[in-house]
This record gives C-alpha cells, structure tokens and sequence, in this order.
C-alpha cells in the first residue's frame, strides 16, 4: 500500500538544485529579450513612424512649393503677354486715326467707302473699351477682296464682327462684278493715359 502512494518517478533533491541555476538563467534571457523590445524595439518603432511622417510633411510641402513656383512662373509669363498686348492696343485718341486709314486704305485699292459711324463704350478704370467702326464699302469684287485681305492684316486688334455682301447692278455676263459689303470692324482701345496713371 506505501509504494502505491509515493509518486513513480521522483526528481532528486541534488539534481533539482543543479538545475535551479539554469533555470535563473534561462528566465533572465527571457526578461532580457522582452526588455530589449520594450527599451529597443518600441521607441525604434515610433521614432521610425515619426520620420516618415515628418517625411512625408518634408515631402507635400516640396510638392507644394513646387506648384506654387510653377503658378508664379505661369502668372509672370501671362503678365509679359498682358504688358505686350496692352503695348500694342490702340489709345482712344488713335481711333479717328483708324477710321482715317481705313478709307485711305479703300482709296488705295479702288473701294468706295461714302461714310462711317461709329460706337464707343465707355471703358472701366484701367480696362480696354470696346470701339466699333460701321461702314459700306462698294467696288469690284478683285478690289473689295483685296480690301478685305488688307483690312484683316493691317491693325492686330482689328476684328471684323460682321460682314455682309450684296450684288449691285450690272450683269455677270457683261463683266460687271460690283459687289457692296457691310461692314462692322471693333477693336479694343486703352485709355488715354497708362493704366498706372488711371489708378
């Protein structure tokens, strides 16, 4: 009945005071390994996390400052073209002048232009107004073409808006080609004085 009651297989005392050691040992390793990554692993981690947040910060601010230099370059181009067209741009007391080179220009090519009227808005501060020259023309149909091809050549900001074509007496058959246009040409005229004066 006694040797039922004792365990089968005991550990001696001896031997489980040899291994105690190892034991400590292999329990310090582990604590070891856990504080590494506490004390290592973890602050390794976040500090990674940060920079590449601060990175990635660093890097729309880049892309950013990017766009706007691209926006400004753009925005100092389109102002040169602005100054060069504005350079350009009839002044309001050049207009009697144009209406002037007009018919001459008519005369010049064998066109008959009897009269003019024309219409003037008023311009904003500092902004072109828009100037209309109404008109008929009458001759050949060689002249009135060459007329026309001069007349959209002659002034860069002188647009012809509307254009209508009527036969006027005479024959085809006899060689006649008399033709009478109406025309309306507007262009844009800056203020007498320069836009910096005006402000």
């Amino acid at each position: 009945m006694e040797s039922l009651s004792r365990p089968a297989f005991q550990v001696p005392r001896a031997a489980l005071q040899a291994l105690r050691p190892l034991g400590l040992l292999t329990f310090l390793a582990l604590c070891g390994v856990f504080g590494a990554y506490w004390l290592i692993l973890v602050p390794a981690e976040e500090t990674l996390a940060t920079r590449q947040a601060t990175y990635e910060a660093a890097r729309q601010e880049q892309l950013q400052l990017h766009r706007t230099r691209t926006t400004q370059e753009e925005v100092r181009r389109l102002q040169r073209h602005l100054a060069t067209i504005w350079a350009t741009l009839p002044a309001q007391q050049e207009f009697a002048s144009m209406a002037i080179a007009i018919s001459d220009l008519a005369r010049s090519v064998r066109v008959s232009v009897p009269g003019m009227s024309y219409q003037h808005k008023k311009a904003e501060r500092g902004l072109p107004a828009k100037a209309a020259l109404t008109f008929k023309a009458t001759g050949d149909y060689r002249h009135i073409y060459r007329f026309i091809h001069e007349l959209e050549g002659r002034e860069p900001y002188l647009v012809i808006e509307h254009l209508g074509a009527v036969r006027t007496g005479g024959s085809p058959q006899k060689g006649d080609h008399a033709v009478q246009l109406n025309i309306r040409v507007i262009t844009f005229l800056k203020p007498n004085s320069s836009p910096g004066e005006a402000a």
